[in-house]
């Protein structure tokens, strides 16, 4: 059941009305005051509670990465496979995107080049989980196969596949009509996950094939 305006806090919701703008117009092209009105709160509530629209974007960005991270910690910091933990690590986290699709977008999409406080500040999230990766999966796959991603590459390649179906779904959605062949996310979630595993666990792969 969805929660109605009136059920949540004035934060809660300029929170919400932040993402919708910004995962559907962008950080920059979002004014405070459309953002106060979409919240239904008066304009000083936000700089009250978050302090600024680029404190409130980091909010969310906190909160996407930190759902991300913890399900890199959890199911990448375990006793199993290669093979098997990428496969925890790609459903949970597709799933998670598909949850939070705003967020999603927000935090892929949203790279202000003329504000390099925010790369920064997102870069400190990312070489967090590029960490994870690393001593977790790129490492112990060189020494099982001899092939070395470095953490910096496997990262952009897992997230850009994860979150593939939800960055153009609105594009897929229009070249899908009529045509009656969109598949579900349970389903895309599978077959991205057989992509990227057995790509990189057969051993007939090789890392410069074409």
């Amino acid at each position: 059941m969805s929660t109605s305006l009136t059920e949540l806090t004035p934060k809660e919701r300029i929170f919400n009305a932040a993402l919708d703008l910004f995962a559907r117009q962008g950080f920059a092209g979002t004014g405070l005051r459309e953002l106060a009105a979409e919240a239904e709160v008066n304009l000083a509530m936000i700089n009250y509670f978050f302090g600024s629209k680029k404190a409130l974007f980091k909010e969310i960005l906190d909160k996407f990465f930190e759902g991300y991270l913890a399900i890199a910690k959890e199911k990448l910091c375990v006793q199993d496979s290669i093979e098997n933990k990428l496969r925890q690590f790609i459903t949970t986290s597709a799933n998670y995107f598909n949850d939070g699709q705003n967020s999603l977008l927000i935090a892929i999409t949203e790279l202000p080049h003329d504000d390099p406080e925010i790369i920064v500040y997102k870069a400190s999230w990312v070489r967090q989980i590029a960490e994870i990766l690393e001593h977790e999966v790129s490492i112990p796959l060189e020494k099982e196969t001899g092939r070395y991603i470095p953490s910096t590459c496997m990262g952009p390649m897992l997230t850009s596949l994860m979150a593939s179906r939800f960055l153009f779904l609105p594009v897929m959605d229009e070249v899908n009509k009529g045509v009656g062949n969109s598949v579900d996310v349970a389903v895309y979630i599978k077959m991205i996950t057989n992509v990227f595993v057995h790509g990189i666990t057969d051993p007939n792969w090789k890392l410069n094939s074409n």
